[in-house]
């Protein structure tokens, strides 16, 4: 992320038109010190993570749609 890019989400998120949820300055702020030196030390992988994440909820790791748990994109690697 730029410079740039990082004050754009911290001017909208002091004018309210970003949820703090929705925005990524904020991503890792609750994340614990251990994980995030994981991470940094590429011991945790943060996108694996991430879809591991979007299959826990049944979505589609392309679209974000509901695809459900049972469907087969929840279990494989996207192509």
């Amino acid at each position: 992320m730029t410079q740039a890019e990082i004050n754009h989400y911290r001017a909208a998120a002091s004018l309210g038109l970003i949820p703090d949820e929705e925005n990524p300055i904020f991503l890792f702020n609750m994340t614990h010190t251990d994980l995030l030196l994981g991470m940094i030390n590429e011991k945790i992988d943060p996108v694996e993570m991430a879809r591991m994440e979007m299959r826990a909820r049944g979505l589609d790791l392309k679209t974000g749609r509901w695809i459900g748990w049972s469907s087969k994109e929840t279990r494989t690697e996207p192509a």
